[in-house]
């Protein structure tokens, strides 16, 4: 699979925002991508989402997002196509990736699509590349790398910070981890 373009490899940064509730119950009620070519972002796509499913109570506290907020936003099948175009030939990049990557599965799954996708975990890379911290959480981490956030658990706010904590990884990857 060809991962680069002017030979520089393609990332698909992303957050998404669920409803909460039972494991692989769950439905997502917000997804932000930035396509970064290692250097700047070249694309993105930010969408609230109809879970079809209520948002747990204290998810709602959490994120801002309600239910009313969402009534009128498009299910997931109707960003699909979106979402798998500025994912193409890209490598995905999220903080707790395993979480973004199965919940993107999951609705993929629903819709009968196989969705494969390299990715790369930005808590396990600040993990080997700025050892020592005392919390790999987000909000802490780019606190302690003085990285500005707005809209906290919010998928624009967390996806755009973690663009920012990749760009800081990338430069520590000295060893060419990533």
């Amino acid at each position: 699979m060809e991962l680069e373009l002017n030979n520089k490899k393609l990332y698909s940064i992303l957050d998404v925002e669920t409803t909460g509730g039972k494991y692989n119950e769950e439905g997502i009620t917000e997804i932000a991508i930035y396509r970064f070519d290692g250097e700047k972002i070249i694309d993105q796509f930010i969408s609230l989402i109809n879970p079809e499913i209520p948002i747990q109570p204290f998810v709602q506290q959490l994120t801002g997002i309600n239910n009313k907020m969402l009534v009128n936003a498009p299910k997931f099948y109707q960003i699909a196509k979106r979402v798998l175009e500025i994912t193409d030939n890209s490598i995905l990049v999220a903080h707790n990736s395993s979480f973004d990557y199965r919940m993107l599965k999951i609705e993929f799954d629903r819709l009968g699509y196989p969705f494969e996708k390299n990715m790369l975990c930005t808590v396990e890379l600040s993990k080997k590349l700025i050892p020592d911290l005392s919390s790999y959480s987000l909000g802490k981490l780019v606190k302690s790398l003085g990285i500005p956030i707005t809209d906290r658990h919010r998928a624009q706010g967390d996806a755009k910070a973690t663009v920012e904590l990749f760009k800081i990884l990338l430069e520590k990857d000295i060893e060419k981890i990533i």
